[in-house]
């Protein structure tokens, strides 16, 4: 299958003056044209810094130590700022967990919006290029806000992102993204700070978007539920390394990793009175930790000793199905 994006062996470290934070550790992973990857983890596992990684905005107190990050086979770690900055956005765009604080309080959502259009107006190649004037601009920006179903997006585009509820500034921030008209959006936890009605219809609305752009998408996320609802493929993550990817279905039906399977029985099933939680014993291992072995290992119960010398690799060990475990190591 055509992959728009292949990340292999991605290392970042994040670093102060007394300590260092290994966050992602050795990350491969595919996204298949037209598909939804959904990069699942507990918090401090590493996903953001993913997402920050392969759009290019990680901050000044890190440092990609290895990997690479092939776009549409260009290798995007290679490239000068100036030269990732054709693709950012454009090409690649990434929605944010927090949309208040990724739009500018002072400017109306349709000045945003506009910009956002006329930036990528902007960047067509070609002298011919007639620029697009604020009206045709802002008659697009209605349009975007009426592909994310906003009501009355007319009024809408006259009020400041602080006047709009948390659900509504999310959709803004989808039309904004759907201006650049990306191939590879990167949405990193857009439900969180939503309701759960609200969730819901955030993540219809990406599934049903990206279906009809034929645009791929990575949606991060720590929920298993949003993963279920509308993953076509699920990569789990733990302390910084990818230990299962495969189909939704069979990640659900068929886990194999002991991390997999033992998050799975931390969902509620059933009735209260009949069934108990079983929760993962440990903790999840700090990212300044430096660990022998598989991760894992101090928490599992399926733990040899192998698993304390060395670390498992990745693998398939069935169709479409990978995991890191010494358990299928034959």
């Amino acid at each position: 299958m055509d992959e728009v994006l292949r990340v292999e062996g991605l290392s970042v470290e994040y670093f102060s003056a007394h300590r260092t934070a290994r966050a992602v550790d050795g990350v491969s992973l595919g996204i298949p044209k037209g598909k939804m990857v959904v990069v699942v983890g507990e918090s401090g596992c590493g996903k953001s810094t993913l997402g920050l990684s392969i759009i290019g905005l990680l901050p000044r107190s890190s440092k990609v130590l290895g990997g690479s990050v092939f776009y549409q086979g260009t290798d995007l770690l290679s490239l000068k700022e100036k030269e990732r900055r054709m693709f950012r956005g454009t090409e690649i765009a990434m929605i944010f967990q927090e949309p208040l604080t990724s739009l500018d309080p002072v400017y109306r959502v349709q000045d945003q919006l506009i910009e956002a259009i006329q930036v990528r107006e902007s960047r067509k190649k070609g002298a011919n290029t007639r620029r697009m004037s604020n009206e045709e601009a802002r008659q697009e920006a209605v349009e975007l806000l009426k592909r994310t179903r906003i009501p009355d997006p007319d009024h809408v585009c006259m009020r400041y992102p602080f006047e709009l509820s948390g659900g509504m500034r999310q959709r803004v921030m989808i039309a904004m993204v759907l201006a650049e008209r990306p191939s590879l959006l990167i949405a990193d936890e857009p439900t969180t700070a939503l309701d759960v009605t609200t969730q819901a219809q955030v993540l219809k609305l990406l599934k049903s978007l990206m279906m009809e752009s034929g645009a791929s998408v990575m949606l991060i996320t720590h929920d298993l539920a949003v993963a279920a609802e509308v993953a076509d493929e699920v990569v789990l993550l733990y302390a910084g390394n990818v230990v299962e990817v495969a189909s939704v279905f069979d990640l659900f039906a068929h886990p194999l990793h002991p991390y997999t399977s033992a998050l799975l029985t931390c969902i509620p099933v059933g009735p209260k009175s009949r069934t108990r939680l079983k929760p993962i014993p440990g903790r999840l291992p700090s990212l300044g930790e430096r660990t022998v072995g598989c991760k894992f290992a101090n928490r599992c119960s399926h733990a040899m000793d192998i698993c304390s010398r060395q670390t498992p690799q990745l693998m398939e060990v069935a169709p479409n199905h990978k995991v890191a475990c010494f358990l299928y190591d034959k």
